[in-house]
């Protein structure tokens, strides 16, 4: 198999089984029940993972380290900190209520996971924390936020993006790019002066 054909077929196990863990439950999902979605052997499975856990580690890694490059990114430019709050806040709200399936796996399944894999995970969303902090620092400095805990600013946010796997419909009548824009404007509108 060469390169392109092997990392469409790596795509496709990830979409799928990110699709039975979210709908189905990731306890509740067989090896055999994943393998069958795939049309192969369940030992086909172990040349891609060592383990169910694994395929789970791995899809939620994926997920928070393409996020966290490009929060990195945004943080990194030399806007001016209320343009990279939005262009933060957009961000991450597009890219998790557009890819439910495994924004369900981030809320729903960390405590699945072992120790040292949640470890690994619980470090990252601290990063994320820190990078939104980081914007609400340089917003304060800039006497441009109101008296507002950044802490508790910070976990709001995540608490408004992260409940759209309970309510939003992607085929509904609003798009993500709109839901952003409205997260970003309900947000902002909220702790800035």
């Amino acid at each position: 198999m060469n390169q392109s054909r092997t990392k469409q077929k790596i795509e496709e196990i990830h979409r799928t089984i990110a699709h039975l863990f979210a709908r189905k439950g990731f306890h509740a999902t067989s090896m055999r029940a994943i393998a069958q979605a795939l049309e192969m052997q369940p030992a086909s499975l172990y040349h891609y993972f060592k383990s169910k856990e694994e395929m789970l580690f791995v899809l939620m890694n994926e997920s928070m380290d393409e996020a966290m490059e490009k929060l990195k990114k945004v943080c990194n430019t030399d806007s001016p900190p209320e343009q990279k709050l939005k262009d933060m806040l957009g961000f991450y709200a597009r890219f998790f209520a557009g890819d439910q399936e495994r924004e369900i796996l981030l809320v729903n399944e960390i405590e699945s996971l072992g120790d040292a894999y949640r470890k690994i995970l619980t470090d990252k969303q601290r990063r994320y924390i820190h990078l939104i902090r980081s914007v609400f620092q340089e917003l304060a400095e800039a006497d441009l936020l109101k008296e507002v805990d950044s802490t508790v600013a910070t976990f709001a946010f995540f608490g408004m993006v992260h409940y759209t796997i309970r309510w939003y419909d992607e085929e509904g009548p609003v798009d993500v790019t709109t839901l952003s824009d409205n997260f970003v404007e309900i947000f902002t509108r909220g702790i800035l002066k």
